[in-house]
Parts: C-alpha cells; sequence; structure tokens
C-alpha cells in the first residue's frame, strides 16, 4: 500500500502556503479554494474551511542516512516536538524498526519525518525537503476501531501492520499505512486529541475500492496508481 493523497481543512490558506512553501521549501500550487502540496511522490491538498474538531495526523517517510541532517534542518525551521522526559527523537516498536521526529503545522497537525529501516535507501547527503519521499501514514479517527478495521480489509485487502487494540490500530506496509484512532485519542508525543470533520486518503492498493468509514471521511484506493 502506498499512500498517493491526503485532503483535510485550514482554516488559513495563506498561513499554510507561508508553513509549507516558505519554510518548508515543499512545491505548493494555489487553485482557488485550496492548496496542493507535493510531499515526494505524495500530495496533501488543503481546502480552506472549519477546521477540528481534533488534531490531523500525518508522517513523511526520509531516507534512513539522513535522521541526523533532517534533525537539523528541521529544527532550524520549527519547534520539535518533546515528551514529557524532554525527548525529541523517539524509536517506534520493535517490529517497526523506525525512528522519528515530530513537529506542528500552524493547526496543531502532528507532523512527523520517519526513517524506516526496513527501506533500502542509505543517501548521507545534506538533507533538504527534497529527500522527503512520501506521506507514509495518515491518521484516520473513528468511533469504532475493529469496525472500520474490517471494512479496509475487505474493501481494499490491506493488511494489519502490528498489533493493535480497540483504539489504535494501523493497516497498511512499510510503505504506507492507514493508523486508526478513535477521536479524542492524543498524538504521541503530544496532548493534541486526534479528529476531524473532514479526512479524504487515497491509496493504492490490491484493488479499487471507496470506503466511507464515518462522515466526512472517505478512502478510496486505485489499483497500481502511478505514483
Amino acid at each position: 500500500m502506498r499512500i498517493i493523497s491526503v485532503a483535510f481543512n485550514t482554516s488559513d490558506l495563506r498561513r499554510a502556503e507561508t508553513f509549507y512553501g516558505e519554510l518548508l521549501g515543499l512545491p505548493v500550487r494555489r487553485e482557488d479554494d485550496r492548496l496542493l502540496v507535493r510531499i515526494g511522490r505524495s500530495e496533501l491538498v488543503l481546502h480552506e474551511g472549519p477546521t477540528g474538531p481534533g488534531r490531523q495526523h500525518l508522517a513523511w517517510t526520509i531516507p534512513r542516512g539522513q535522521l541526523a541532517s533532517a534533525k537539523h534542518w528541521l529544527s532550524s525551521r520549527v519547534t520539535l516536538l518533546r515528551n514529557a522526559e524532554g525527548q525529541d527523537e523517539f524509536d517506534m516498536p520493535a517490529s517497526w524498526n523506525a525512528r522519528s521526529l515530530y513537529f506542528a503545522d500552524p493547526e496543531g497537525n502532528v507532523l512527523e519525518l520517519i526513517i524506516r529501516r526496513d527501506i533500502p535507501d542509505d543517501r548521507d547527503h545534506p538533507f533538504t525537503a527534497a529527500d522527503i519521499q512520501n506521506i507514509s501514514e495518515a491518521g484516520v479517527p473513528v468511533v469504532d476501531v475493529e469496525a472500520t478495521a474490517d471494512g479496509i480489509r475487505a474493501v481494499f485487502g490491506i493488511p494489519d501492520y502490528g498489533r493493535g487494540s480497540a483504539s489504535f490500530q494501523p493497516l497498511g506496509t512499510v510503505h504506507g499505512m492507514l493508523i486508526l484512532v478513535t477521536p479524542g485519542r492524543s498524538w504521541f508525543p503530544t496532548d493534541e486529541p486526534s479528529g476531524t470533520s473532514r479526512l479524504e486518503v487515497t491509496i493504492e492498493a490490491d484493488r479499487d475500492g471507496r470506503f466511507t468509514p464515518a462522515p466526512g471521511i472517505i478512502l478510496t484506493s486505485r489499483r497500481g496508481a502511478a505514483l
């Protein structure tokens, strides 16, 4: 599975354009009431409109040899998010074989740069925005995580990514995941609650399909879509 695009609302397109385009240096394009942000092989689409009731979460994969360089690059532009112990780098569960940095956009959405050691890519030149590979995680807040996971497996043929719980279940592969959480569950490593009034995720999967697990949330798959 890979994530082709993610769309949600922002309250201020100009502010988002400044953050993603000018501060982070990602390619951006305005189209009427939306902003298109190119994130490696994926696209983030921001529509001007009401946000909330919680925050969104996205993870962006970077080459596994560039974490230190990416941390220097990122921390010169934004404040890294820390946990209660003051850590600003985090190892994921052993089965994920990954390590992450977290930061927030102007809306308070929790963003993540993640190295996935199981993806061979050992480039080690100084990191830039051009080294971001793709959106590899999209948070999906739903009331019934287990029923939604069943629906995603049935419609798209996507497997679980490790063991989950009644309030948290990742589905997908190392290249792309849907992270199902219950609304209000905090996005690590913050106290920001999950939640959304609008979320559209388009993925590449083994089958074409469409699934609407909750009002305002639309998941669509395209088999063999070019990225």
